[in-house]
């Protein structure tokens, strides 16, 4: 995921943060804990995912502010992003606690890292995504399939500051 790359050029740091069960498509880095139910083990996902990519991802229960907060204790200085779908669409369209969202914002600042909403599933269901719907905002977003009217595409923006 480009947007990851990007994020750690910005931060120069390398490890992200994501939520258990989430699906960012197909590369090393996402691929861990991208399953649901019983798949989603902390560990890669998928035959040939290097176990030092997999040491870059610390993946905590989506909802879970404190686990976040412990992910941040323990990494904070090496994290160069958390990345979240803010609408989970991989395991039943659940939604964020009130506060969650504003809280991965307030930790991820705090600690000099980014804030990636995958909004490639949500954006289809509002107009605007999940950022017009809910009001919270994130230093960058992935934008893909419903973008290409039928054709495929992938899109990022951010921050201007980011994308220079």
């Amino acid at each position: 995921m480009t947007t990851i790359r990007v994020a750690q050029a910005y931060t120069n740091r390398n490890k992200i943060i994501k939520f258990a069960g989430c699906y960012h498509g197909h590369s090393d880095l996402v691929l861990v804990a991208a399953g649901s139910g019983p798949f989603t083990l902390g560990i890669p996902d998928s035959a040939g995912i290097p176990q030092s990519i997999a040491n870059e991802v610390n993946t905590v229960p989506f909802n879970d502010l404190e686990g976040l907060e412990e992910a941040f204790a323990h990494w904070g200085s090496e994290v160069a992003a958390v990345l979240v779908e803010p609408i989970v669409g991989n395991f039943g369209m659940v939604h964020p606690e009130p506060g969650f969202l504003e809280g991965i914002n307030e930790l991820a600042r705090r600690h000099g890292a980014l804030v990636i909403y995958d909004e490639v599933i949500i954006a289809r269901f509002h107009y605007g995504g999940s950022q017009d719907l809910l009001k919270v905002y994130p230093d960058m977003t992935v934008l893909g399939k419903i973008i290409g009217g039928g054709l495929p595409i992938g899109a990022y923006v951010g921050r201007q500051e980011i994308m220079e």
